[in-house]
């Protein structure tokens, strides 16, 4: 048995979505507000606060995440994005979890 597995983000590009998430979260970095410190700060222009990120963030990793409740996981599973400044000072997004719904 053969599963056809297509990754959702191919049809976020393909759709235009993608464009318009990207254009969102950068208009979200004129005044920072992305994550719960709510810096103002602007990050299209590298203006650095609390978290050390600029415009392009650091990921330290990325792994999926098995054995998350499938409540949480819906059809496509879950996985786990680490980043390399912001995580280490907010406990809040430390161990956030991307899900990957369909």
């Amino acid at each position: 048995m053969t599963v056809d597995h297509r990754p959702s983000y191919l049809d976020l590009y393909e759709s235009g979505e993608l464009e318009k998430r990207v254009e969102s979260l950068e208009e979200m970095l004129l005044s920072c507000n992305v994550c719960p410190l709510d810096c103002g700060n602007n990050r299209i222009e590298n203006q650095l606060a609390r978290c050390f990120s600029g415009r392009l963030p650091i990921v330290s990793s990325y792994t999926p995440h098995l054995g998350e409740e499938p409540a949480l996981t819906g059809t496509r599973g879950a996985g786990n994005i680490f980043f390399g400044n912001c995580n280490s000072r907010n406990n809040l997004l430390r161990y956030n979890t991307l899900l990957m719904y369909r």
